[in-house]
């Protein structure tokens, strides 16, 4: 239990600082890729409003010179531009009011052909929209007195850089995530400190509480068993032997749970006959079965080993077949079933009768809970049983749950 609060505080704290870095990374990287485009947009503008030549002769001259962006002619705000954006490899293409290119301008840019650069505007054109990105380009659409004017920057650099820093954030991240997963270890044992002591005290009184009243309910069972025998059977008595009997049930469950509680570490778990082990428990319940009018029907796959603590296994087909019992109904139906189906075991308790609303299967395992107060206290139950039974199936790290329709039957499913 301790450990399983341990994993979960971790597994928590990791999760949102995961999200938080996720939700950072997302945002860094939407909000740089939407700033490299709008300063490539401002480039694409400059240049459209120059009409691209003499523009261009400058720019390639006089790029990294900021006062050659301080000019108030371009009618932008040029200083915004990055140096990346201002070293963008660009050309442009002119076509006239007939959709005929009578200029190609790739002055400005190396290893692109006469051939690629009509594909790109082909493409542009086709899309029917001012701007946009095609491949690694982004366009810009401007309408000119002769036609119109298509301008193209290659963002290879801006790209790069825009890589090389998600990269680093991302290795800072998990960095940080590696720094924070050491801490949150550190940082649970010390908030699950209190849990701990608390729950170590809850073990110790409950062992010690229930080995302190065995000794009275022992000397009680044997007084009432010697009245017995002096003034023989009478309601009173057998009133009395029915508590004892109740009181020494839970007793046996309670210290059942402390142990079960203590975990893996203090099992033997070995290689065994499950299927001999499930079928043994299960036809010690078929007198019973027969003597309360039920059906009790045992399907077992034969020669099935596992890796597990016996006793334990053989306790929780115990819990799950007596439970199916007291709750099915008169002339009810006892179905229990074990198969291994790829490389896990499923063992079924099916029982009909009124079941268990779908609301409160999950509540059924916790300690004490009944869901039929009425109920329970004419079977005889605390509420221990099925709290058990999960605690052995959590043990063996495997699963339990319940599957039926409510009023008609219920199953309890295991799987190892």
């Amino acid at each position: 239990m301790i450990r399983s609060l341990k994993i979960k505080f971790i597994t928590i704290i990791m999760g949102v600082l995961t999200a938080v870095f996720i939700g950072i990374f997302v945002v860094l990287n939407i909000f740089m890729q939407s700033k490299s485009s709008e300063q490539t947009g401002k480039l694409l503008m400059l240049i459209a409003q120059q009409d691209g030549v003499e523009f261009l002769q400058d720019f390639r001259r006089d790029y990294f010179r900021d006062d050659f962006f301080k000019s108030p002619d371009f009618g932008i705000n040029t200083l915004d531009l990055s140096p990346a954006a201002r070293a963008s490899r660009i050309f442009y293409v002119k076509i006239d009011q007939s959709n005929r290119v009578f200029e190609f301008h790739l002055d400005m840019i190396t290893g692109l052909s006469i051939e690629d650069a009509k594909s790109y505007l082909e493409d542009a054109l086709t899309k029917n929209k001012k701007q946009g990105f095609i491949d690694n380009f982004q366009y810009l659409i401007a309408d000119k007195d002769y036609g119109k004017m298509i301008i193209f920057a290659e963002k290879s650099i801006e790209t790069q850089l825009l890589n090389q820093l998600m990269d680093v954030s991302l290795k800072v991240a998990i960095f940080s995530l590696a720094i924070f997963f050491i801490l949150s270890i550190y940082l649970s044992n010390w908030a699950i400190k209190p849990v701990k002591t608390a729950f170590e005290n809850q073990k110790q009184f409950i062992s010690d509480a229930s080995h302190e009243l065995k000794t009275p309910l022992t000397i009680i069972s044997t007084n009432v068993d010697v009245l017995e025998n002096e003034i023989g059977k009478n309601k009173r008595l057998e009133d009395i032997k029915s508590q004892t009997n109740r009181m020494n049930l839970l007793i046996k469950e309670l210290l059942s749970l402390a142990k079960t509680d203590e975990g893996k570490a203090d099992l033997e778990f070995k290689n065994f006959n499950v299927s001999q082990a499930i079928l043994n428990s299960s036809l010690e319940f078929e007198s019973r079965a027969f003597e309360e009018g039920k059906n009790l029907e045992i399907e077992v796959k034969e020669n099935i080993f596992y890796k597990g603590n016996e006793d334990k296994i053989k306790q929780l087909c115990s819990i799950l077949i007596d439970n199916a019992i007291k709750h099915s109904q008169d002339n009810g139906d006892i179905k229990v079933r074990f198969k291994k189906e790829s490389s896990k075991l499923h063992f079924s308790v099916y029982n009909t009768g009124t079941g268990i609303p779908e609301s409160e299967r999950e509540k059924v395992f916790e300690r004490f809970y009944r869901s039929d107060s009425s109920r329970s206290r004419d079977t005889g139950g605390y509420g221990l049983g099925l709290s058990i039974a999960k605690s052995i199936v959590e043990i063996h790290r495997g699963k339990i749950y319940i599957t039926g329709e409510y009023g008609s039957w219920i199953q309890f499913n295991v799987i190892l």
